[in-house]
């Protein structure tokens, strides 16, 4: 009997500030090709609001909820919107994102009314398989995560903690600290639990999960992951999930192979209006002076889009195709020899992992 196959698509962080359909040829390519996907997931990096107060944050960032009209074309199935940008304009801006996306009958994960909304995910069948999509965040300004009475996201919580011996700081004044980092242990639990429970409802389970440092903020000696992330995705896949799917350091990040699971570190920026030629990010003084340019400029243009083929219900195969973003921040395939490049770089950063993505063609193909 021949397997049924069908694809599951994964984009990386999107921020639109316009409409993004029916533009350049080379950009209507993505979205030809994401709508030929059974399920296509996006992490929805901008609120949809006409709210004013925005948060007291170094980059608060919205749209004009007008410009969703056209999502549907995209081929963007599901959203989350578990981030560290879903509270810039407040819970107002917040639940407005979310009944603009049922508007346009795109459902949304990660944030809600209370906590249990916003740890609930979506399901989804599609060709007899069922899937159950998650949406969570470790990078949770100030208020933004959701509690029993409170709306927001829904929090898995990261704890760092701050290293200098006397003897090294006074050789080398100046150094940067040693950092450590580790899961909350009572906000892991409760997502493990949710996702145990769909998992009895669902044939796969699909995680994303807004985690990470951003490129460029991260010291070099101890890039490119936090020391929390491997330990949270191990227990994720633990509890039931299928797949990880990582957003917020703004460049591409490993792929590791844990048990039956895969997970994807970060894919990279797959749309971002405000880096587009002209556009100014709004970012107050802050202390310290971080370097914004460094998440919209050289390798944070590149990104992958991960295709997951699915047969009889399980993985089988993981597909990984470059794209860059052009002088207006919207996604454009790249041609084979950058493309190369970028997988190679995957491969580069997979190593830890003994994960390497067999090239071809300009595509990067992993067996599950």
């Amino acid at each position: 009997m021949e397997k049924k196959r069908m694809t599951v698509t994964a984009v990386g962080d999107f921020a639109p500030s316009r409409e993004i359909t029916k533009c350049k040829p080379e950009v209507d390519k993505i979205w030809e090709y994401l709508r030929q996907s059974d399920l296509t997931i996006a992490n929805l990096e901008i609120p949809l609001t006409k709210a004013v107060a925005h948060a007291d944050k170094a980059a608060t960032i919205k749209a004009d909820p007008s410009i969703a009209v056209s999502f549907p074309e995209s081929g963007i199935d599901v959203v989350t919107i578990a981030n560290n940008h879903a509270l810039d304009y407040g819970a107002e801006g917040l639940l407005e994102t979310i009944n603009v996306m049922k508007e346009i009958h795109i459902p949304t994960v990660g944030g809600g009314i209370n906590l249990e909304e916003a740890a609930s995910p979506v399901f989804i069948e599609k060709e007899g398989v069922r899937f159950a999509v998650f949406g969570f965040a470790s990078t949770l300004p100030t208020g933004y995560a959701a509690g029993p009475d409170r709306p927001g996201t829904a929090p898995i919580r990261a704890h760092s903690s701050f290293f200098l011996d006397n003897m090294t700081l006074d050789e080398q004044p100046g150094i940067s600290p040693w950092v450590e980092t580790r899961v909350n242990e009572q906000d892991l639990a409760y997502a493990c639990s949710r996702v145990a429970e769909a998992k009895k409802q669902a044939d796969i389970v699909i995680v994303n999960i807004h985690w990470g440092i951003p490129h460029g903020w991260c010291a070099a000696f101890q890039g490119p992951l936090a020391d929390y992330q491997t330990p949270l995705a191990h227990g994720l896949i633990d509890a039931g999930a299928d797949v990880i799917l990582g957003g917020h350091p703004h460049v591409v990040h490993p792929v590791e192979r844990y048990k039956e699971g895969l997970v994807a570190y970060n894919l990279g920026n797959f749309l971002f209006h405000a880096f587009g030629e002209g556009e100014v990010l709004d970012t107050p003084v802050a202390y310290p002076p971080y370097q914004f340019e460094s998440v919209m400029r050289g390798i944070a243009l590149e990104a992958v889009i991960l295709e997951l083929v699915v047969e009889d219900k399980k993985l089988a195969e993981a597909r990984f195709l470059p794209i860059q973003l052009n002088n207006q921040g919207d996604p454009v395939f790249m041609d084979e020899t950058a493309a190369v490049t970028v997988l190679e770089r995957l491969n580069q950063l997979s190593k830890p992992f003994n994960v390497k993505v067999e090239i071809e063609a300009g595509v990067g193909q992993l067996k599950l």
